[in-house]
């Protein structure tokens, strides 16, 4: 009982920290620093809790991959290289609501903390052109930027899975991660853009030599992937980390920029975001924390083994949302629960499907945080309250809890 109060106790002081300017890395530490000594952890595991984080291979390749998906971003955004691939959609894409969709997302590919701000202006211009209320584009702005996380292979949280789930294969995760990201799309247009009359753009300029300028300059990011697998094809068996496949796409991004390459290596410095950094360090601090809570790690596991096939999805949801809420954070819910999943004696199939459902959820708890920092610079922009975004949320909210849901026993179905 006592590692369930400090969890809460731990948890519950989060806002009082970031009330006080803390940031996220801080708070994480002192959240840490507090559930260790409310559960009453003995100092050498809290010490060894935080010593891990830099002496667990997974762990350091992760905070590489991450941080080197910043540097990208930062060199892509100061090359000018976003810049010409918003313009190129532009001329390829005829509807201006696919534009104001299209927009978020392609941005939403640079996984960077508060990365909706570079969409904003966009869409908020392209949204008062289709006579969109501020609200309606602030909830379009962020319900289309987050698809990357769910599918892509280097994104910080798939990273993260490969961490503590390592058995799981990051293409299959994707793919039933897919069928949820097409409903949530499908329910972000048909609840923000349906009834919006829509307006055709304006072409200008050639649209095939767009299309191949969008093939080119959207290379450092695609060719992430392809760089992992062939290097894991090369190399196999050996596991090669995702960091290594980001570094190369850093590397055809110095290629990629032309003869102006004097301040490539200031762009990259100044791309590492040690805010990033030290949030990172907080989530696998408390989650090796967690690794000690053995009452709640017991209660928990046999909370799996005893209940119901429901009932674990919904102590699954319920402590998802919790953390996730708390923190503004999607990587604390899943650093808290894969763990527990990952010692439960489940065959692949299964172990998959909770994964799914742990992302998933982990993803809600996160994205409706008044935390949420993509949120919190978005209604800025826009200069809505957030009372009139938490109004527009609220019509996803029971649609996506019950798209989750319904998939994880979907996907039961077909391959359990």
């Amino acid at each position: 009982m006592r590692q369930f109060l400090a969890i809460f106790i731990a948890f519950l002081t989060m806002p009082l920290w970031r009330k006080k300017k803390l940031g996220f890395g801080p708070t994480l530490l002192l959240t840490g620093c507090i559930l260790s000594l409310v559960a009453g952890l003995d100092v050498s595991q809290t010490v060894h809790s935080f010593t891990a984080v830099f002496t667990t291979p997974n762990t350091v390749y992760t905070i590489m991959a991450v941080i080197l998906v910043g540097v990208l971003g930062n060199l892509l955004k100061q090359y000018k290289i976003l810049d010409q691939i918003v313009s190129d959609l532009k001329v390829v894409i005829h509807s201006k609501k696919a534009i104001i969709m299209m927009l978020p997302a392609v941005m939403g590919l640079l996984s960077v903390p508060g990365g909706a701000h570079l969409s904003a202006p966009f869409v908020d211009s392209v949204g008062e052109e289709l006579g969109m209320p501020p609200q309606k584009r602030a909830a379009v702005n962020l319900s289309f930027r987050h698809m990357s996380m769910f599918l892509l292979p280097f994104h910080s949280n798939m990273i993260f899975v490969t961490t503590v789930m390592p058995e799981i294969n990051l293409y299959h995760l994707i793919a039933l991660n897919a069928g949820f990201v097409i409903l949530m799309q499908l329910g972000a247009y048909f609840l923000y853009l349906r009834n919006t009359k829509n307006s055709q753009v304006a072409l200008q300029g050639d649209r095939t030599k767009a299309l191949g300028r969008l093939i080119l300059y959207l290379s450092p990011v695609y060719m992430v992937m392809v760089f992992n697998a062939i290097l894991n094809r090369i190399f196999a068996p050996v596991s090669i980390p995702m960091c290594a496949s980001v570094f190369l796409c850093v590397v055809l991004t110095f290629f990629l920029i032309g003869k102006d390459k004097k301040d490539f290596l200031q762009h990259s410095w100044k791309g590492i975001s040690f805010s990033t950094l030290g949030m990172l360090i907080g989530v696998y601090f408390v989650q090796n924390l967690v690794k000690n809570l053995d009452q709640v790690i017991g209660a928990i596991n046999t909370a799996f083994v005893t209940s119901s096939g429901f009932t674990i999805l919904l102590i699954v949801a319920a402590t998802a949302v919790l953390f996730g809420l708390t923190t503004g954070l999607s990587l604390v819910p899943m650093g808290i629960i894969l763990p527990l999943v990952a010692t439960l004696p489940l065959s692949y199939e299964m172990r998959l499907l909770y994964t799914f459902f742990v992302f998933a959820w982990s993803f809600l708890g996160y994205y409706y945080s008044p935390l949420h920092l993509c949120q919190l610079l978005t209604v800025k922009y826009m200069n809505v309250t957030s009372g009139e975004m938490y109004r527009e949320h609220a019509k996803m909210v029971p649609y996506l809890m019950t798209v989750s849901f319904v998939l994880f026993y979907l996907y039961q179905f077909l391959l359990v």
